[in-house]
């Protein structure tokens, strides 16, 4: 039948020409991302030359890698899963004070498995990071520190409030949840099918059997994944900085860390915490959304809520300046809070 293979071949070819069509525009939309640049905010993705490397040994034989730079009041950096505290360059820019600029000693931390830090004998999970930052604080001797975390570190400082409220009341005069939440972020149906799945592949890495793992490299598969991270226009250089985050973890210590925030919650905690706080989200967060930021600031007393327009998860990247104005702003509030306390006088408002 010539009109039946002519109909096929007809269909045949429109399906190559929209799958070639399709593959066009990827090239496209991937050429465009990676083509981005925004000068005001790529130089300060580069860490300044300065800054200063050291280790802390933490409690169970694993230690923390840190990075120093600036004088003036303790401002502790927490990055999430996958990242370092390379992830935090632009804060060091903005935020480190001098003999001529008040500002802070900003100290940025490896989580355990990230970047330069390592693991000890137990492993990984949320209360053995918030156990490291407790560890962390009295290595650097921290007294009225702020201490800021994103995502998993958010998460982290969280648990920390809750298992080391002592150290918290000793060491830490102010908080910032950066694009976090107090539970897991994703539906309760998947969140128990995701419960299920992290104990088998726990099984299998304490085993010693490999799970096999995604490959970050500088595909556009990996490129697309990353940018569901940012928000509007984000910099071609703030993604490459996340992608090869990405690839050049570990992958044992992506799974565990990442099978470890499946048991995150900690809402019923969070009014307990009597620390001058503030939380920040962008309204574009695709990884930890809006609602979870706003729980946060409902559960916490007196917690200021602060949400960036057109921002997505990586808010230090992303909208540094407005961070950094957030981070002074809950400088000055905690002084005052501390002023009051000192004079006997009630906490001011704001």
């Amino acid at each position: 039948m010539p009109s039946a293979r002519k109909s096929r071949a007809l269909v045949a070819a429109t399906v190559a020409g929209l799958v070639a069509a399709g593959v066009a525009a990827e090239k496209v939309a991937a050429r465009r991302i990676r083509n981005r640049r925004v000068p005001e905010l790529d130089p300060l993705l580069r860490m300044p030359d300065d800054v200063v490397h050291r280790t802390v040994d933490v409690r169970d034989g694993g230690t923390a890698h840190l990075v120093e730079r600036g004088e003036g009041r303790l401002l502790v950096l927490l990055h999430g899963v996958t990242l370092s505290a390379g992830i935090w360059a632009p804060q060091f820019h903005e935020l480190a004070g001098s003999p001529d600029q008040a500002g802070f000693r900003v100290v940025a931390c490896d989580l355990r498995g990230h970047g330069e830090s390592t693991p000890g004998s137990d492993g990984y999970g949320l209360p053995i990071l918030a156990r490291d930052l407790a560890d962390v604080l009295e290595a650097l001797d921290a007294r009225d520190a702020i201490v800021a975390g994103h995502s998993m570190g958010g998460m982290t400082l969280m648990r920390f409030c809750g298992d080391h409220a002592d150290v918290l009341h000793e060491r830490v005069g102010g908080l910032a949840f950066v694009a976090t939440a107090a539970a897991a972020p994703m539906p309760a149906f998947l969140l128990e099918r995701l419960k299920t799945l992290g104990a088998s592949l726990t099984e299998r890495l304490d085993g010693g059997r490999p799970v096999p793992a995604y490959r970050w490299s500088g595909n556009d598969i990996s490129l697309f994944m990353v940018r569901r991270a940012f928000g509007r226009n984000p910099s071609a250089a703030a993604l490459e900085q996340v992608r090869a985050s990405l690839e050049a973890m570990d992958p044992e210590a992506t799974q565990r860390s990442v099978i470890g925030i499946f048991d995150h919650d900690v809402r019923e905690d969070l009014a307990n915490i009597d620390v001058p706080s503030v939380v920040v989200n962008g309204d574009r967060d695709n990884l930890t959304p809006l609602a979870g930021a706003k729980e946060i600031a409902r559960r916490v007393p007196g917690c200021e809520m602060h949400v960036l327009d057109g921002c997505g998860h990586q808010v230090m990247q992303e909208r540094p300046h407005e961070l950094a104005r957030i981070l002074r702003d809950l400088d000055r509030r905690t002084r005052r809070a501390e002023e009051a306390a000192a004079a006997g006088e009630p906490a001011p408002a704001g």
